[in-house]
């Protein structure tokens, strides 16, 4: 059975307070930026967090630096360009003078372990161009512009990404494709550069109503399409009678709307596409677009019901466990443990006694983690059962919950 793959558009919702940032951006300038910590890594650590906690398995940087258009025309990285408020201005000749997303890439790789991977947007040159604004004779057109847009920033920006060893894959935003009145002919030239340059697999990202480019978007040299299927469930009809060699992103929900749609919401879409495409055929399940106008706790959510909805199609429903109470012959040997709440120090106190009420070993610590991890490491001295420490996990984790609420009183469960 082929499993698609969990993942991300792109950008999440976590960004640094404008304090923070106008603070860096100061010392930048004077030349001391090294000395403060930038307020953007935290920013990146915050989303690739929530991306694991959702269940996500091919994860972004979040784009929490910018978004989508100012990452890529960023005047810091590339010569030729100027902002006046939202709007990009192309001044001269575009000339990148660095990487732009390696140093952001490297810090999500390391905060991720090994089983998470990265892929990463960038902007395709036909969105970069049609957004810019050119007050130059430097460039005849869109499509000139376009064109060495690809070549000085897109197709550099791939060859980095892979050669850093950091990104599993790499994704071209065209989010605005669907909604033009024409695809240009040159649009595939540009794809072709950018796929001969890329020793990772592409993905290629429309929002949208693509029903009208599809046989488009499958001509392009990418290896998988990342598509709408939440506002334009007719997609699939057309995605189902056409032949083409890339698997297909299922865009399952609403990557702008507040409301958080059910497990079983998107696992009915789910099902049906793979019903109508054939497992094979599906490579990811995502959002139907970036994240980034979304709250937090919502994004979050929302991203954690797909994961579930996806194990429940392929993988069948979790099962409910039956409660099985201990015999007395399958007590731990050695003793037990009382579990208590110091609300004084803000710490948490783990006594392992004889059952003659001996003190045989004292923990604590303001962090549960801290414990159990302790009391892992003396688990075999103490002779404690795998059973014992999950119930320790459940404990401490009721524990610690009512040492941050001051309503909450804490007692462990000591009867079945």
């Amino acid at each position: 059975m082929t499993t698609p793959r969990t993942t991300t558009i792109g950008s999440y919702p976590v960004f640094p307070s404008e304090e923070d940032v106008r603070y860096y951006q100061k010392m930048a300038q004077k030349g001391v930026a090294e000395e403060v910590l930038d307020p953007f890594i935290w920013s990146i650590q915050e989303a690739v967090s929530d991306f694991a906690a959702a269940g996500l398995e091919l994860l972004s940087t979040g784009q929490t630096r910018g978004d989508l258009y100012s990452l890529f025309f960023d005047p810091k990285f590339v010569r030729g360009i100027s902002w006046k408020g939202a709007e990009a201005y192309v001044t001269g000749r575009l000339e990148r003078v660095s990487s732009i997303r390696l140093a952001d890439l490297r810090s999500a790789r390391s905060l991720l372990p090994a089983h998470l991977t990265l892929k990463e947007p960038i902007t395709d040159a036909y969105t970069l161009a049609r957004f810019a604004k050119v007050s130059t004779g430097s460039y005849r057109d869109t499509k000139d512009l376009a064109k060495d847009i690809n070549r000085v920033i897109v197709i550099p920006e791939i060859e980095d990404m892979q050669e850093s060893g950091v990104v599993e894959m790499i994704q071209l935003d065209s989010p605005n494709l669907a909604a033009e009145s024409s695809a240009p002919a040159y649009l595939s030239s540009l794809y072709e550069e950018a796929a001969s340059a890329a020793k990772v697999p592409l993905v290629m990202h429309v929002c949208g109503d693509t029903m009208r480019v599809f046989k488009l978007l499958i001509r392009l040299k990418v290896q998988a399409l990342e598509l709408d299927f939440f506002h334009y469930p007719r997609l699939l009809d057309e995605a189902s009678r056409q032949s083409f060699d890339q698997t297909i992103g299922l865009g399952v929900l609403d990557a702008q709307s507040p409301r958080v749609e059910t497990v079983e919401e998107s696992a009915t879409l789910i099902e049906r596409c793979r019903k109508a495409l054939g497992e094979e055929k599906i490579g990811y399940v995502h959002p139907h677009c970036g994240q980034r106008s979304l709250n937090r706790e919502i994004a979050f959510q929302k991203n954690a019901n797909m994961t579930m909805a996806r194990d429940d199609v392929f993988f069948g429903e979790a099962e409910e466990p039956r409660n099985v109470r201990l015999e007395k012959r399958q007590y731990d040997p050695k003793g037990y443990f009382l579990v208590t709440a110091n609300r004084g120090s803000g710490e948490l106190v783990v006594t392992f006694y004889t059952y003659k009420h001996r003190v045989v070993r004292r923990y604590k610590s303001r962090f549960a983690e801290r414990l159990l991890q302790a009391i892992n490491l003396d688990a075999d001295s103490l002779g404690i059962s795998r059973r014992h420490l999950a119930y320790l996990t459940f404990e401490l984790g009721r524990a610690d919950t009512s040492l941050a609420s001051p309503a909450l009183l804490y007692r462990q469960r000591m009867i079945e």
